[in-house]
This record gives structure tokens, C-alpha cells and sequence, in this order.
């Protein structure tokens, strides 16, 4: 039996417990939450009498080898986790802040200690991409990264296209649905998406980069309805798109709405899932399709790491500093398509 800690339980750590309670093979159906550090109590749950506000607790058990950080935040949640690793635990986190902001500095601490920092619900929910781009193209050069990476802003597009919505009725509705925050300035601005292709560009590159260090961040913000319905009759869709590609020995990133034509597999991502499209020099495009949110699905994610961490087929890895100038002008390159009402869009292809 291995034993494991959950680190806040919330909307993902209580997905955790569901998948876990549910697992039917090995080595998952062997986890015991032994743990739940959360400030609330949880009476009338099956594990309420392991929830506890003490975390050197937690850390100072020796038969804790797991912790699951699903806290959010990048304070106590940072802390936690460099802790948890320095004392000889594995850290499996949905965090995509930490990760961004403090990956680096706990792959390092992961390695130092013999352990494993892992963290493939952090991007894409339940969206299998950083295990395969560690692992299943190590024989490959990856030529580009590009993804529909933000459910929220891809239900708002969905909708003011399908439905005719302006962008604020769109975020209505999926504030309502529960697809949107209260504040959802961080989905529609770009960053949420442009923390996420710094991490997978950062795999993909071998390089660490931080989502500061994306040259050009735009959001759907400035998106009108007829900016969709001009574009639907060039047979596009307009879709929020991070791109991540090779330059040489350089690299080009950028967050942006794009018009995808009807021959891209982007072309048919709709309401909020997310897509994301690998490109190697040997295999050519390989695309991973799926729920981008929601408990179940990033839990999951979450518990495919565990999996890893407590049978040893994660490695451990520390990604390199960027040298000066390694990521190029994001604002510069690729095609760009003028509709009838004279704002030029990107065109992804």
C-alpha cells in the first residue's frame, strides 16, 4: 500500500479521492490517502477524519511518499511543495502557476532528493501531452507546439459564433455554466493560455521559460461578433491559439486569435475543450483532443502521475536556462489574413 497526501480539497483533489476510490488495477487501487490538508473540515466525508491543518505533519511521516498539491496559488502552495521534495517525497501537482514560476528551481530540488516533480494536469486537464513530450518523441526533433489550451475562451468563440453573441453575453452564460471565473480577466487576456505554452514549449525546447518572457500575449478581448461572422465567410473559425516553434536554433511564441481554415484539425474544436497539435521532424503532426477542465478529467491527469511517481517510469528532469536572445520577436512571422472590415487576423495552418 502506498500512502499519499493531498494538498487542498477542492474541485481537483476531490476528483482525486472519486478516481482513486474507483481505481480497479494496480498500482492505484494500492493508494491510501493517508492525508487531506485542507482548513475545512469535512464531516460527513469518507475520509473526514484524516483531514488535518498541520502540514509538518504530513511531512514529517516517513511513510507519506506522494503529495498531491492541488491548492492553487503560487505562495503556500510553492512552499509546500519545495518542502515535501526536499524531505525525500514526490510532488504531483495541477498547479500551472507554480509550475511556471517555480518549475525550474523543483525539477532541480525533485532531482537533488531521488524523487519526482510531476505535473501533467497543468496543462490541458485531462489532455495526456507533457508524459508523451517527455517521453514518446524523445527520437524526434519537435518542430512545433500549438494548442487550443483554454476552455473558457473557446466556449465564449463557440458561442459567438454559433448563436450570434456579443463576447460579454458569451462570458455570461459561461460564468453561469461555471466555465468562467467571477474575474475572468486572466482567460480572456491570454495568460492563462500563455502559462500553459510555456510550459509545454519549455519541454518541447528543453529550455525554461517563463510566460514573462512570451514577447506577444493577446487575449480575445478586442474579438467582435463581426469579426466571426466575416470570417465564417472565408470558411474560418476564430480560435485562441498559442504557438510554439523552432527558428533555427532559436525559438518563435506567441498567444493570439487566429482564423483556423476547414483543414485544420483546430477547425472543429468547439464549446470548452481544449487541442493540442505536436509537429516532429520524423512523425509529422500529431494532435491530442480532450476535456480541457473539470474535476474528473484533471484528476485524472493528476493520478496518472501518481501512477508514475509510485512505480518509477517518471524520470527525473531539470530543464536549461534560455540563452540571451533564444526566444525571437513573438509579433513577427507566420500569415496573416485581412477581413473585409480591415483587422488582420493570424492564419493557423
Amino acid at each position: 500500500m502506498t500512502n499519499i497526501a493531498i494538498l487542498g480539497f477542492g474541485v481537483v483533489g476531490g476528483g482525486v479521492y472519486e478516481v482513486i476510490s474507483r481505481a480497479s488495477k494496480s498500482p492505484l487501487n494500492e493508494v491510501n490517502i493517508k492525508y487531506i490538508l485542507d482548513l475545512r473540515s469535512f464531516p460527513d466525508h469518507p475520509l473526514g477524519d484524516r483531514v488535518t491543518t498541520d502540514f509538518d505533519k504530513i511531512l514529517a511521516d516517513e511513510s507519506v511518499s506522494v503529495v498531491v498539491e492541488t491548492m492553487g496559488g503560487d505562495g503556500v502552495a510553492y512552499k509546500f511543495s519545495l518542502a515535501a521534495l526536499k524531505a525525500g517525497k514526490n510532488v504531483v501537482t495541477s498547479n500551472k502557476a507554480v509550475v511556471d514560476k517555480y518549475g525550474k528551481e523543483l525539477e532541480a530540488a525533485a532531482k537533488e532528493n531521488g524523487v519526482v516533480y510531476l505535473y501533467e494536469a497543468s496543462v490541458g486537464g485531462g489532455i495526456p501531452i507533457i508524459a508523451p513530450l517527455n517521453n514518446c518523441f524523445m527520437g524526434d526533433d519537435i518542430l512545433r507546439v500549438a494548442g487550443i489550451l483554454n476552455g473558457t475562451t473557446n466556449y465564449i468563440l463557440t458561442h459567438m459564433q454559433s448563436d450570434g453573441k456579443s463576447l460579454e453575453e458569451a462570458l455570461k452564460t459561461a460564468q453561469e455554466l461555471g466555465y468562467a471565473e467571477a474575474d475572468p480577466h486572466a482567460d480572456l487576456a491570454g495568460l492563462d493560455t500563455a502559462r500553459k505554452i510555456a510550459i509545454l514549449a519549455g519541454i518541447a525546447l528543453d529550455k525554461y521559460i517563463s510566460y514573462t518572457e512570451i514577447p506577444y500575449i493577446e487575449g480575445i478581448e478586442n474579438v467582435t461578433s463581426e469579426d466571426i461572422a466575416l470570417a465564417e465567410q472565408l470558411g474560418c473559425v476564430i480560435r485562441l491559439i498559442a504557438v510554439a516553434e523552432r527558428v533555427g536554433d532559436k525559438a518563435r511564441i506567441l498567444v493570439a486569435p487566429h482564423l483556423v481554415g476547414n483543414g485544420s484539425l483546430f477547425h472543429a474544436i468547439r464549446e470548452a475543450f481544449n487541442a493540442v497539435s505536436v509537429t516532429g521532424s520524423a512523425v509529422g503532426e500529431v494532435v491530442f483532443y480532450g476535456q480541457g477542465a473539470g474535476s474528473l478529467p484533471t484528476a485524472a491527469a493528476v493520478c496518472g502521475d501518481i501512477e508514475r511517481a509510485i512505480s518509477g517510469k517518471a524520470r527525473a528532469h531539470v530543464r536549461q536556462a534560455c540563452d540571451e536572445g533564444f526566444i525571437l520577436d513573438g509579433s513577427t512571422g507566420g500569415k496573416f489574413i485581412t477581413l473585409a472590415n480591415g483587422k488582420k487576423y493570424r492564419y493557423f495552418e
